[in-house]
């Protein structure tokens, strides 16, 4: 790592730690009342947690000029969520743990605190993320062998009623958020990993909007194996609703194979999602994204701004 990387590096995660020591206190002081009065989805304390969260990860991103990250889709994003007034799933392509910082830094203001997204278990080994997850009320995907398994099979045991914890969620209006490859892409990260369906059932459960998110550059800021991220980078996104009814989209009328299947109506979905996704990528890394370092440029800093 050459000495600008270097610099950037420290530079990303100082300000990182400033950014989420307000969201970790007030986390804490949720997970501290929660013994008098528990901890809830609607709970004022964990809409705190979220909407600080979102906050201070956005100005992570408005600081750190080296990572320049264009979104032309953000406004419209942010602005038509939820515009059908069904609920809301988000899903996107998983590169590198900034992905998540970007996903929540990404969301609305106006409903980032219905969010509730699965997330790994490592990630709980990270004293202050560990608090915030908790007090935000995420789901953690149960692997077996727990937190440090590294064959990435899941509990399925588990894994179904903590997915029917985010259906209710869903169900009941919120926005659930997962990373359908289910684990980071190990291999060429411009080839979208496949989907997994299973967890697609939640929008053929539930009528619901279903939004993709694309990324690319997020690695070369942050690779897989790095313990810290931060190197310059141009990252490119992209934002699209895939639906506005899961329902609809799924059905024979609409060249789906209907509800009744729910196994073909869960693989329809996560194919047609993986091909939107696979196609934003091919287009942001014609447009130069993929393995590009920061140039000071023009482009689009548009976290700060919008709902």
């Amino acid at each position: 790592m050459g000495f600008l990387d270097s610099l950037g590096v420290f530079g990303f995660n100082l300000v990182l730690i400033c950014c989420t020591l307000p969201p970790y206190i007030v986390a804490k002081v949720g997970v501290l009342t929660s013994k008098l009065r528990p901890l809830r989805p609607s709970s004022s304390r964990t809409r705190a947690v979220l909407r600080t969260t979102c906050l201070c990860w956005r100005f992570v991103f408005a600081i750190c000029c080296w990572v320049r990250v264009s979104a032309p889709d953000l406004r419209t994003f942010r602005s038509s969520m939820g515009s059908s007034k069904r609920p809301v799933v988000v899903i996107a392509n998983h590169t590198s743990f900034l992905d998540t910082l970007l996903m929540v830094a990404m969301l609305p203001l106006s409903h980032i605190a219905k969010i509730k997204m699965f997330v790994s278990g490592h990630l709980l080994k990270i004293p202050c993320l560990r608090t915030i997850i908790r007090a935000a009320g995420h789901v953690v995907v149960p692997y077996k062998g727990g937190a440090d398994a590294s064959g990435f099979e899941l509990d399925k045991e588990l894994m179904a009623k903590r997915q029917l914890e985010l259906q209710d969620h869903v169900k009941g209006g919120g926005v659930g958020g997962w990373f359908p490859e289910g684990r980071l892409n190990p291999g060429d990260v411009t080839v979208v990993g496949q989907f997994r369906a299973g967890g697609f059932n939640i929008a053929t459960r539930v009528d619901c909007e279903v939004w993709c998110v694309a990324f690319v550059g997020n690695a070369i800021c942050w690779p897989r194996k790095a313990g810290v991220g931060g190197r310059p980078a141009r990252i490119g996104t992209r934002h699209f609703r895939l639906c506005e009814s899961s329902w609809e989209f799924v059905s024979t009328a609409n060249g789906g194979p209907g509800l009744a299947d729910e196994q073909a109506a869960c693989r329809f979905l996560a194919n047609a999602a993986h091909d939107r996704v696979q196609k934003a990528v091919d287009e942001l890394v014609s447009a130069g994204f993929a393995g590009q370092k920061a140039e000071v440029s023009d482009n689009q800093r548009p976290l700060l701004a919008g709902n």
